[in-house]
């Protein structure tokens, strides 16, 4: 029997089904078994034809929907490229202006204008054209939006983690490790979602370090390590070894335990060629290549 097999599907189901309010056993019910809704919705499972116009009927959708929706989505995926690699470029008066014209054209209920709303309000707060209290009003806003239309955890985790990282800006610590650690309530069900759980961990360390809160901070700095270890994800491994380091010294650990986390932090940075974090550690006199004392 035919299958439909975009990966797109099970994201499409999922916000569906959470916009009707729907358990996945509501959903299943009389229809499949629940565990196959929870294939489907990861991605691990292609639904047939048939299974996905019960589906439909369920959710009171027409057929054609969940393809409607994977071509959207892929649609944003690609404005948001675009958009990301410009404000890693800081080149925010360009994103400022396009986002100003495409929110302008498109109806509020469209998630791509929710994008654009997003880039907005950034590009617009590293323009000086609004303070961080009004952005980050803007995107909360912004995110109460996602949670009742799209159920994009994505979304919400970057939405989130932006107002976060413009309080710790700020200086407002409190109100950053609060956002922070909201965050760890969201379902990390996916391997993308796992790493920015394992970035947010390295995150919430850095806050509680500057919050003078050593013991919590290698709390989050070492489960981040355990996770990247366990599904052996490298992409900050080298990071969180060096703040490990990093709160070991500030609470003045043992001289062994430093230098082991700091070793082991520059041998990562060394096998991914990461040269300007090598040089901070030898330059601070953080490591040694060479033996040094056991405890």
């Amino acid at each position: 029997m035919d299958q439909f097999t975009s990966p797109q599907i099970g994201l499409a189901l999922r916000r569906l089904r959470k916009k009707h309010n729907l358990t996945q056993k509501d959903l299943a019910n009389g229809i499949c078994s629940q565990a196959e809704i929870s294939k489907i919705e990861s991605g691990t499972h292609s639904p047939t034809v048939d299974l996905l116009y019960a589906l439909s009927i369920r959710l009171q959708v027409p057929l054609t929907i969940f393809l409607n929706q994977s071509s959207t989505l892929e649609t944003i995926k690609i404005i948001d490229d675009e958009l990301l690699t410009k404000f890693q470029n800081k080149k925010y008066d360009e994103i400022f202006q396009t986002s100003k014209k495409h929110i302008a054209s498109l109806d509020k209920s469209e998630e791509l204008r929710s994008l654009y709303s997003f880039y907005f309000h950034l590009s617009a707060f590293r323009l000086n054209k609004i303070d961080y209290r009004t952005c980050i009003i803007e995107l909360q806003r912004l995110s109460n939006n996602y949670v009742k239309l799209y159920y994009s955890p994505k979304m919400l985790f970057r939405i989130k983690s932006s107002i976060a990282t413009i309080y710790q800006e700020n200086n407002n610590f409190r109100h950053s490790l609060k956002t922070y650690e909201d965050l760890l309530s969201l379902s990390f069900d996916s391997e993308e979602l796992l790493v920015e759980k394992i970035r947010l961990l390295y995150n919430i360390s850095k806050i509680l370090v500057s919050l003078t809160q050593y013991e919590r901070a290698l709390n989050y700095v070492e489960e981040g390590i355990y996770l990247s270890l366990r599904f052996k994800d490298m992409s900050l491994l080298g990071q969180l070894f060096y703040q490990k380091g990093y709160v070991l010294e500030m609470s003045k650990s043992s001289l062994y335990k430093i230098k082991d986390a700091y070793q082991k932090s520059y041998t990562l940075f060394d096998i991914l060629g990461m040269e300007e974090y090598k040089n901070i550690l030898t330059t601070n006199n953080k490591v040694k290549i060479l033996p040094y004392d056991k405890e």
